[in-house]
Parts: structure tokens; sequence; C-alpha cells
């Protein structure tokens, strides 16, 4: 099969360019489709022989039913959304007869797409064909390590994966601003474990605030996992509240438990990390 021209809707966004740019590395010849670009998105996607939709989540069940009509017989329609359902169930109605479908996140940022060794993306295969079979096989070719889901099983792990980790993140950053306290002054008293966990709420900070309000809010399922975590904090509160060092104990040994065997590879892991970190001296290769 020859390389397949490949249409990019938004691809001047960073994810969209970054996969752009991958796909241009490779020979492909890329449409890219934005706002104000020479192709309208329906023009690139009738042109492609993949199209891959790379806008916001609010947008994107919206931009598939507008643009995916146009994709013609043997074409492959994708999409890198973070939240499956709503953009596959539009994938599903709108693409025509004979066209393949297969729903895709990545579960990285665009400045790792040119080198993804070994990072996840989640494969949802809706219809499949020659055109799909390519796209995962040039994605594995790049390092990616393809995870096959439902959309529903994929949101559900999301909720888990992003919503929480995302939502305590940034409920820390807020309460260390209601604290009032000098950042500064507490990374002169840090542990390696504060100083970790202050870079990993940097990091979800330093990022697009539209994209993580629309991981909270657009999938159903992270309201659930949410509830979860603030009845956990809840009883984890009444322990300190009432002085209950029993109380504490046995919830902290609970949640122990549950992690299991994973508790030696975390130590492993995070030891690795803390080593690497001791090294750093917060020069970019840029500065340096």
């Amino acid at each position: 099969m020859s390389l397949p021209r490949t249409a990019i809707i938004g691809g001047r966004g960073k994810l969209g360019a970054a996969f752009a740019g991958l796909f241009e590395k490779a020979g492909c010849e890329v449409l890219i489709a934005d706002h104000e670009t020479e192709l309208t998105p329906r023009q690139a996607c009738a042109q492609a022989d993949i199209t891959i939709f790379s806008v916001p989540i609010s947008v994107t069940p919206a931009v598939i039913n507008e643009v995916a009509p146009a994709a013609r017989p043997g074409s492959l329609l994708a999409d890198l959304t973070s939240i499956k359902l709503p953009a596959m169930e539009a994938l599903a109605r709108s693409a025509p007869d004979g066209v393949e479908i297969l729903g895709l996140h990545p579960l990285f940022g665009p400045q790792v797409v040119s080198h993804m060794a070994e990072q996840v993306i989640a494969v949802c295969p809706l219809k499949t064909g020659p055109r799909a079979e390519w796209l995962s096989n040039f994605l594995v070719q790049n390092g990616a390590h393809l995870k096959k889901t439902t959309p529903q099983e994929h949101d559900e792990m999301m909720a888990v994966i992003q919503g929480i980790t995302h939502f305590s993140a940034i409920a820390s950053g807020l309460a260390l601003k209601k604290l009032g306290v000098d950042l500064e002054k507490t990374l002169a008293f840090a542990s390696p474990i504060y100083e970790l966990r202050l870079a990993m709420i940097g990091r979800i900070l330093g990022q697009s605030p539209q994209l993580y309000a629309e991981i909270q809010i657009e999938n159903p399922s992270t309201a659930v996992a949410v509830k979860a975590y603030k009845q956990a904090i809840d009883e984890l509160s009444q322990t300190v509240d009432s002085s209950d060092e029993q109380a504490f104990q046995t919830i902290f040994r609970e949640a122990a438990d549950y992690l299991g065997s994973f508790k030696e590879r975390a130590s492993q892991m995070t030891d690795h990390v803390i080593d690497s970190m001791a090294a750093f001296d917060g020069t970019s290769e840029t500065e340096k």
C-alpha cells in the first residue's frame, strides 16, 4: 500500500500539529484543515485516505457530524479525543458506507509524539480494514503501545486515570493558594515527595484550562469517580478532626492493602525518579 494522504482536522492545534509532523516525517502528504486554512475540513476529508479529528472535546461530535459524510469509500476516519463515547457515536452515525472507523486516544502530550517509545495509545476499533491496519502498524513502528478497548471501558478508565488525578492536582494547587504560602519558601524545606508532587501539580496547571475543564465535565464517568474521591477525603478528614489515630490507621491500612504488591513497584519507580531529580538543575536544553 502506498503512503496514505492524511488530513488532520484541527492540524494547527498542538496535538494535531505534532501528529501532522509525524506523518510528514514518514513521507506522507498531509492536508491541514483548521480555522482560516485554505482547505475546509470537508474538502480535506474528501481528498484524504485517512482523516484524523484533533479538535476540542466539546465540539468533536459536531465537527464529525459535519465533516465525516464527505469521506470517500475505502478511507479511514479516526479521532484523537480524550473521551471516546460521544466521538465514536458520531463517527458511527455520520460515516458513509465503506469507510473505516478507528478511535484513538494518545495518553501523552504533544511534546512526546515525536519520541513516543512505549507510550500508550488507547484504540477503539469500530470498522477496520487496510487503512486502520496501516495506521495501527505505523503507530507501533513509531514506538507506541496500543491498548485495545471499547469506548465505554475507555471513558470509565479515564475517569480514574485523568479525572481523579487532575481533580486532586488542581484542588491541591487551589489549597496552597488559599493558605497563602510562599512556594519558594516551601521548596527550601521540601522533601523529595513534596517536590515531586508539586512538580506534577505544576505540570498539570501549566496546560490548557479548556482541555482540563472538558476532561472533567464532558465525561459522565468522571463525576462518579470524583464523588468517590470526595467521600474518601471526608472520611479521612473526620479521623483528623476527631484526633482518632486508630481510625486514621485503619483507613491507611485499607488503602495500602488495596494497592497490594504495587507498593513495592511504586517505591522502586519513585526511588528512580527521586534520584533523577537530584541531578536536575532546572535548565532546559535550549538554555545550555
